[in-house]
């Protein structure tokens, strides 16, 4: 991403809507599928600036890996030193570590130059029967000029996500478009150019639309998480490693 996109995460990740709701995903996940999170051995691959680190909570079982330099400095300043420098196609770390990897928005990602190869060695890293948390942007109509900030390469679909991830040895245990209340602002602000920068949302975590905004994905949640909504700006899963 461009240093300013970081800058902006930096400074939203713990209050904007966005993610508030896409954490509340997370959370949910680890809970749902591996209970006992708190005390298992985690990898957060591709960390941005921390704050899903930081709320995993276990420096000495949770660890963060991120490419970009500017997303390690910015863990940093939380005070993260459970995270390193490296790269999602060649991971430092030995076969079966991790009985969990959260991997979010990064598969869509330039730097990901193989997504297949990526996800093999999420695969790799994965004890038996772990899990990986996905999350991923959706529709490739939805490409606008903010996906040209944060260096998107692709975007996906339900169908094409449930192909590789089965292809690469996988069990789908969840898969939902989500974002789904909020996908016709999405269609305006970016297809239709309604927002200069591309953005369906502001970049600041303030005011009544912030407010707005996270009531809906609370009450989205409270459905999706039962069902598997048929779309959406983008894609949430948990898969568990196939044997």
């Amino acid at each position: 991403m461009e240093t300013t996109e970081y800058e902006i995460m930096f400074r939203v990740e713990e209050s904007h809507w966005w993610y508030r709701a896409l954490h509340r995903w997370i959370f949910w996940g680890l809970a749902t599928y591996l209970p006992d999170w708190k005390n298992r051995d985690i990898l957060d691959a591709g960390c941005g600036t921390g704050a899903i680190l930081q709320r995993l909570g276990n420096a000495r079982k949770h660890v963060g890996i991120d490419l970009a330099p500017e997303a390690v400095g910015f863990c940093r300043k939380r005070g993260l030193e459970n995270v390193q420098q490296g790269n999602l196609m060649s991971l430092p770390f030995p076969d079966e570590s991790f009985d969990a990897i959260v991997c979010s928005s990064v598969l869509y990602h330039r730097w990901v130059t193989d997504v297949p190869k990526a996800l093999q060695e999420l695969r790799r890293v994965l004890r038996p029967e772990g899990f990986a948390i996905l999350n991923l942007p959706a529709y490739e109509f939805l490409g606008s000029a903010h996906d040209e900030a944060v260096f998107t390469a692709r975007r996906f679909t339900k169908r094409g996500v449930g192909e590789l991830l089965r292809e690469n040895g996988f069990e789908i245990r969840k898969l939902t478009y989500w974002t789904s209340l909020l996908l016709p602002a999405a269609v305006i602000a970016r297809t239709f150019g309604a927002s200069k920068k591309g953005r369906d949302f502001d970049d600041h975590a303030s005011g009544w639309h912030n407010a707005l905004c996270d009531r809906l994905m609370v009450l989205e949640f409270q459905l999706a998480r039962r069902i598997s909504l048929p779309c959406g700006v983008a894609l949430f899963c948990v898969v568990q490693k196939v044997r």
